[in-house]
């Protein structure tokens, strides 16, 4: 019987739909993917949806009834804050979020220059403002893939033991993003276990697509570009 999804999956039902008749899943589910699984998967995202509609909307009334004159550890708590729903956001399904992701961004770029004016003006406080300035436009172009939101979500189904198949059902380019959230020594084990899942699934007669091994490869060039 086939399952039916939706145009813009969140997390859960991503993740469903990415195992969804997945050779690469094999020894991971004793049965496919089932319409109810997608229908409570559904559900889950539906509410992380509400959820990070009623924080915004608490973000939004909380920016606007701000004093001129804000305490420094505000303005940080307010930034923290904002760019953990940016990263919420980067995952939710159901429709486009750009208005807010674009919202976010500009609070965010406001953040910044409040905490420029705000008297924490020594050489190094700024430098350190320049360097996380760096550092969050990296990241907030690494979420434009809604995988990257996926594996960072705090409750992401991807773990531990569908990190490997999951990694190998994506397209290069977000394959690229995603092996950069690890560190040398995790993307060489993630590798080997690619290759070594990729081979294990042949000898147990599954078929692999050869693009899967085109995917390992990208996945392998961080590491080769050490040597």
């Amino acid at each position: 019987m086939e399952v039916r999804f939706s145009q813009r999956p969140g997390c859960w039902e991503r993740d469903l739909q990415r195992q969804y008749q997945n050779p690469l899943f094999a020894e991971l589910r004793e049965h496919e993917v089932t319409q109810t699984e997608v229908d409570l998967a559904q559900e889950r995202d539906e509410a992380e949806q509400i959820k990070f509609a009623n924080q915004f909307q608490s973000l939004l009334e909380e920016v606007a009834t701000l004093q001129s004159e804000v305490e420094a550890d505000v303005i940080l708590r307010l930034r923290t804050k904002i760019d953990s729903l940016y990263e919420h956001c980067a995952g939710l399904g159901g429709k486009d979020y750009a208005m807010e992701k674009n919202a976010l961004m500009k609070l965010s770029q406001l953040i910044v220059e409040s905490i420029n004016a705000s008297g924490l003006q020594d050489p190094e406080t700024l430098k350190e403002l320049e360097k996380e300035m760096v550092a969050r436009q990296l990241h907030f172009s690494l979420l434009e893939h809604a995988l990257i939101a996926h594996l960072l979500h705090p409750e992401s189904p991807i773990d531990e033991a569908s990190i490997v198949p999951t990694l190998l059902s994506e397209d290069n380019n977000v394959l690229r993003a995603a092996m950069t959230l690890f560190g040398a020594e995790q993307q060489r084990v993630i590798c080997a276990a690619a290759r070594d899942l990729i081979k294990r699934l042949q000898v147990d007669g599954q078929r692999i697509p050869a693009v899967v091994w085109l995917r390992l490869e990208t996945m392998e060039q961080p590491i080769l570009r050490l040597h």
